[in-house]
């Protein structure tokens, strides 16, 4: 019965909640259950934290992708700004440059308008200023940016190629003994050649006194703004100031081109028949110089064999080097002008 009544007792005391044994397992139960909850609590919490750094995380990437490209697009325009500055003012210094050397090429009265070329050109460069600073040509349609491209390129090659042919031939000296040389006409001045004309008369009576069996021919007519032909004052400077015996001067009064000059030269010679191979026999190619300033001794040359000059050769005078930019872009222009008429 004891035993019964212990055996009973121990089953209830393991059924009563105010037992020993049921507190535990209560109190076990209980931290079991705070456990999983304190457990579900941080894996909702950490959860959560995630959640919200994956959502603030690409917010704060983006702004910061923003305000870097802000920075970067500010930082372009600030040096882009300045160059386009600096651009325009080159350019505009290049136009007034070009309105000052205008007017000092007036100022020689040379008897050409050519002047006017620098004229125009500080206009283009005054609207190529405003094209850059107003982005003008940004607002050109392809269709015609390709073809002003095209012939500026065109252009600029075409000069580019005139004046490296003009400097090839601007130091040409002749050979000795030359049968004839013929002394291009310029403007004439009352009582005295131009500068530019005194250049060639002075190289001509050097070549002229260093070889005397050469014959000289003086070529040039009177233009509008001369008080006599240019081949009347050619010879009285080369006669009376060089020196140089009036029996070896002939004169060529009629022509008013460079053309003119060589075509009316040519026949002369060709009248005169001095020229001959020292033997009797059948007359040969006289040999012939032509002397004119350095920057004109290209053209003048391509002349002569068009005219059908066979052994000519350049003696280059030289020219005022205030002067010289003019006359050999002017000569640009003279040769382009040549080839399509001729």
């Amino acid at each position: 019965m004891m035993h019964e009544l212990q055996s009973g007792n121990r089953q209830d005391n393991r059924h009563d909640p105010h037992s020993t044994g049921g507190a535990a397992e209560a109190v076990s139960d209980t931290d079991t259950t705070s456990a999983t909850t304190a457990a579900g609590a941080s894996t909702d919490a950490a959860a959560t934290t995630s959640e919200y750094a994956n959502d603030t995380a690409p917010t704060t990437t983006t702004d910061a992708d923003d305000t870097t490209a802000t920075a970067t697009t500010s930082a372009a325009s600030h040096i882009h700004f300045p160059l386009r500055q600096a651009a325009t003012v080159i350019v505009c210094i290049g136009a007034l440059a070009s309105l000052w050397y205008a007017r000092t090429v007036y100022n020689t009265h040379t008897g050409t308008s050519f002047w006017l070329f620098w004229v125009a050109l500080a206009l283009a460069l005054g609207v190529w200023a405003a094209a850059i600073w107003f982005h003008w040509w940004r607002v050109l349609p392809n269709a015609a940016r390709i073809p002003i491209g095209i012939v500026l390129c065109v252009a600029l090659c075409g000069f580019g190629v005139s004046q490296a042919a003009i400097i090839s031939h601007m130091r040409d000296e002749g050979d000795r003994n030359l049968d004839y040389i013929i002394v291009l006409g310029a403007q004439v001045h009352q009582g005295s050649p131009s500068l530019v004309l005194r250049y060639r008369l002075d190289k001509a009576a050097e070549y002229l006194r260093a070889n005397p069996n050469t014959m000289c021919i003086v070529s040039g007519g009177q233009g509008p703004n001369e008080p006599y032909a240019e081949a009347r004052g050619m010879a009285d400077y080369l006669e009376h100031d060089a020196g140089i015996d009036a029996s070896r001067i002939i004169e060529e009064p009629d022509s008013t081109t460079t053309v003119e000059n060589l075509r009316n030269s040519r026949a002369i010679i060709d009248n005169a028949g001095r020229f001959g191979d020292g033997s009797g026999g059948d007359a040969a190619e006289p040999s012939i110089g032509i002397v004119t300033n350095d920057f004109h001794v290209f053209r003048s040359l391509h002349i002569a064999h068009d005219q059908g000059y066979t052994d000519v050769q350049g003696i280059a005078a030289g020219s005022p080097r205030d002067m010289l930019l003019n006359n050999m872009v002017r000569e640009s222009f003279a040769e382009a002008k040549y080839l399509i008429k001729r």
